[in-house]
Order: structure tokens, then sequence, then C-alpha cells
């Protein structure tokens, strides 16, 4: 993120668990803290008074929620965080934007420089991806080698060195068919979600629309009860006269 954004963070910051405001409540002299962190830390001490200035309150207060401040908050997290922009590691005056990053060679590479990896045969086989600034999680620090296998025994990244030295007769599978698989369960776990949510919403219909009939049969029969006894009322009013 920018400066701004990061000093925006700052002012967003709860100062008990040094993270964004959740529920945010105000104490009378002006300090900004989440409202379980306040409630925990006054439950914690014999004194009343501010975690930040240390203010001795006369009594506690009944917080609020900050209801400007959770707004403000709530804008603030559907800001997309800025991703760092990529250099090639080739260029040596002025660098430009990378456009692909080599696993193998651990480089980025600029649209100029890559054009080897698209040409070369050896340089072909490498394997390519968006560049990133965190190359370290792609790359097995052990080995220095692309993680490029999946271990399902052990649930992690390994790389080919790995699954044969340490992972041997490990199910192992290439990076991507794990990725997919991944993504086709989540997909299918979705669809599971939402078709339940729609029986669940069916059968909460199926259950109110007997309840609004008996509602309408017991109105309509109060109704001609109702009707019954003014009528009865008015017969015997009459045989009075």
């Amino acid at each position: 993120m920018s400066s701004s954004s990061g000093s925006l963070t700052e002012e967003l910051q709860c100062s008990i668990c040094l993270d964004v405001f959740t529920d945010p409540v105000s104490t009378p002299c002006g300090h900004n803290f989440c409202k379980t962190c306040l409630n925990e830390h006054w439950d914690n001490s014999q004194t009343c008074s501010c975690p930040y200035c240390k203010e001795t309150l006369k009594h506690r207060p009944d917080l609020k929620i900050n209801t400007t401040l959770r707004e403000l908050i709530a804008h603030y997290k559907k800001i997309p965080e800025k991703k760092p922009e990529v250099l090639c590691d080739i260029c040596e005056k002025r660098k430009l934007k990378a456009l692909k990053l080599c696993l193998v060679c651990q480089s980025s590479y600029c649209e100029t420089h890559l054009e080897p990896h698209l040409r070369v045969a050896h340089l072909k086989k490498h394997k390519l991806m968006d560049p990133v600034s965190n190359l370290e999680d792609y790359i097995c620090q052990k080995h220095e080698s692309p993680l490029d296998l999946f271990c399902r025994d052990d649930q992690t990244c390994v790389c080919l060195i790995c699954s044969v030295r340490d992972h041997e007769n490990h199910n192992t599978v290439p990076i991507e068919q794990e990725s997919e698989e991944k993504k086709t369960e989540l997909m299918k776990t979705q669809k599971y979600m939402q078709q339940m949510i729609q029986d669940r919403i069916k059968k909460i219909q199926h259950i109110k629309q007997p309840a609004e009939v008996r509602k309408g049969f017991y109105t309509e029969l109060l109704e001609i009860d109702g009707g019954g006894a003014a009528e009865s009322s008015r017969e015997t009013g009459g045989r009075a006269d």
C-alpha cells in the first residue's frame, strides 16, 4: 500500500491488539479501541483508566459502538491492496516492468529479456509464471529449486529433490494438478451449500404456508362468530322491545 494508506492503517488500529478496530468504541478522553479489547482490559484492571493516555475515569462508561468509525473501517477494508510492481532483473539503466518470472532461473523478465525463454529450446522447458515479489515462497529453501510438486501425505509443496530424498514413496502430484482438483472440490462444496440453502428456504416456505392458511381460517371463523354474535344481540334487543 502507499504511505498514505499505511498511515490510515495506523489511525484505524487498536493500541491494545494492534489490529484494525473491531466494533470500535471511544473513551470519554477521545481514544478509540475495540470494544472487546477495552472491556477485557478493564475487567483485568483495578482502576478504570484509558489504556492509551492513562487518564482515570470516575466510573466505567457504557460503551457504544462508534458507527462513523465502523463505517470508515468497512470502507477501508474494501480498498484492494496495491501489489508491488515487480521489475525486470536484467534491465540495467531503466528497469522495465517484469512480464514473467522464471522459477528455474529465479529471475523476472520484461518483454524484451523474456524473448530467449520463448525461442531457445532448452529455455522453453523452464517454468514461467506471473511475476511476484515473494519469490522465496515458490522456491525450496533447502535445495533452491522450484516447488513443482505437492505431497498429499504431508500436505505440503516440495521440489523434485525433496520428493526423491525426503518424500520417497509418498503420493506426490504436480502442483497444478493439486490446485485444479482443490478448485473442483471447492466448487462442488459451494454448489452443495447453495443447494442446501435453497432446500432450507423451500422448507421454511412450506412450513409458513399452512400457518398462513390456518391464520386465515381462524380470522374468517372469528369474523363469522363475531357476525353471529352481533346478529344474536340484535335479535335479543328486538325481543326486549
